[in-house]
């Protein structure tokens, strides 16, 4: 099973991203049979809608086993409840709390990053559920990394920033917002969806694929 997906043995809370090997992870029959694999059922499983948007939904055990609408970030402190996200280039971003009582699953391209997805989740975490910013952990999962993420001359102004080239690098920006709003442990794969060896992962930039991995925490 460790060779289908993706741990970081840094980031402590059971957590993986799945890859080609392990099928579409949007096709719901591969991915129940993929998760039955892992002891997870369908309904302990929370998936997000992701619209590119802000919107982070707090979910409990009333909403396992379903899909929410208009939302890019789940939230819970429901210890039943698995979060996951799909990406094929776009960054996963999974937090908890220190103590792992609140956990939260983030898909951020570009667009959710320059509108505030992150802060929007870090605020859930301090509002709702009294965390503070330092005692959340962040890992950010296998996306697309700067050296294939080509972006037009004008793209650095979404973020206020002047890009020397004309790549951008996803979780280096999120790793900087994610340390502004005060967490102190940000944690970053290595891998690209791109370029990984052996065509590890989909990759929507490389071939427009609908296909999609699965990230849970």
């Amino acid at each position: 099973m460790q060779k289908k997906i993706v741990v970081n043995p840094f980031f402590e809370y059971r957590h993986f991203t799945t890859d080609i090997q392990c099928g579409d992870m949007k096709d719901a029959s591969q991915r129940e049979a993929f998760l039955l694999s892992c002891g997870i059922k369908r309904s302990e499983l929370v998936l997000a809608g992701q619209v590119h948007g802000t919107n982070v939904k707090i979910v409990t055990k009333n909403d396992g086993g379903s899909l929410i609408e208009n939302c890019d970030g789940l939230i819970t402190s429901d210890k039943n409840i698995t979060l996951g996200v799909f990406t094929a280039d776009c960054m996963p971003v999974l937090m908890a709390s220190a103590d792992g009582r609140i956990r939260a699953a983030v898909h951020a391209g570009w667009r959710g990053l320059a509108d505030g997805i992150l802060e929007k989740a870090v605020d859930v975490f301090k509002t709702e559920f009294k965390v503070d910013s330092c005692d959340i952990k962040a890992y950010i999962a296998p996306h697309i990394q700067e050296c294939c993420y080509e972006v037009g001359e004008d793209f650095g102004k979404n973020f206020g920033v002047k890009l020397e080239k004309n790549q951008f690098n996803l979780s280096k920006t999120a790793r900087e917002i994610l340390l502004k709003c005060g967490l102190q442990s940000v944690q970053i794969s290595h891998f690209c969806t791109v370029c990984a060896k052996g065509d590890r992962f989909f990759s929507y930039r490389k071939n427009k694929t609908p296909k999609r991995q699965l990230t849970i925490i």
